[in-house]
């Protein structure tokens, strides 16, 4: 599926489909979450993603502008990659090449994604609680907006419970500042580790480096 609002991404859209009829070696590419795998498995949607052997099928190369040994010419070949990569190279191997512009180029899609993503995650998180989205983060494109909007449907979720254990903590009795910001840590820690499960995500999550993470919920007993 790939999901096209604006002109802009209607365009590229009808691009996709004339090359899938025509069985075009297509390159995407473009910044990072822009939709480069969306649209290439909307063009070959049996293709075989990163083969490791041979394969009769079309294949999707990830990131084919940073090997360093090429692959096979193959009958009909999509790859993605952050950057244009050589013209003998591209001669080589395609006969089309797309790119996808970061968000901020076509920001009439911001809030149709925003949008997407909430009823998205509404329903794989099951959680239905209103959230708005003043200052989207594209940094990443969409997969810095998904993360954000994610985040902020489980942080809705979890926010009262927090605040509540948080506070519980403190009325026991009079605790020094880092005593106190140890508590808050750990019923931070403890609310993250209940909702993901992993401390990759948690990581991901709170935007703190994962083995800094580590030491500190070993710290704490988490």
């Amino acid at each position: 599926m790939f999901l096209a609002k604006s002109e802009y991404l209607k365009k590229i859209k009808n691009i996709a489909e004339m090359a899938r009829e025509l069985n075009l070696n297509v390159y995407i590419w473009g910044e990072k979450g822009v939709g480069k795998s969306f649209l290439a498995k909307y063009i070959a949607p049996n293709a075989v993603i990163n083969p490791k052997s041979p394969t009769i099928n079309p294949i999707i190369i990830e990131n084919f502008d940073s090997l360093i040994n090429l692959p096979e010419k193959y009958s009909l070949l999509i790859a993605t990659g952050e950057k244009p990569v050589d013209k003998t190279i591209f001669e080589k191997y395609f006969d089309l090449d797309i790119e996808l512009k970061p968000l901020k180029e076509h920001p009439e899609d911001i809030n149709f994604f925003i949008d997407y993503f909430t009823k998205q995650a509404k329903k794989e998180l099951k959680i239905d609680k209103e959230i708005k989205i003043n200052e989207p983060d594209i940094e990443e494109n969409l997969n810095s907006l998904k993360r954000q909007i994610y985040k902020n449907l489980l942080f809705a979720n979890n926010k009262e419970a927090i605040l509540k254990e948080l506070e519980n903590f403190l009325l026991i009795q009079h605790k020094t500042y880092e005593e106190e910001l140890k508590d808050f840590e750990k019923t931070l820690f403890n609310a993250m580790k209940k909702r993901y499960k992993s401390k990759l995500k948690i990581s991901e999550n709170l935007k703190i480096n994962r083995v800094t993470l580590t030491k500190k919920m070993k710290g704490l007993d988490v």
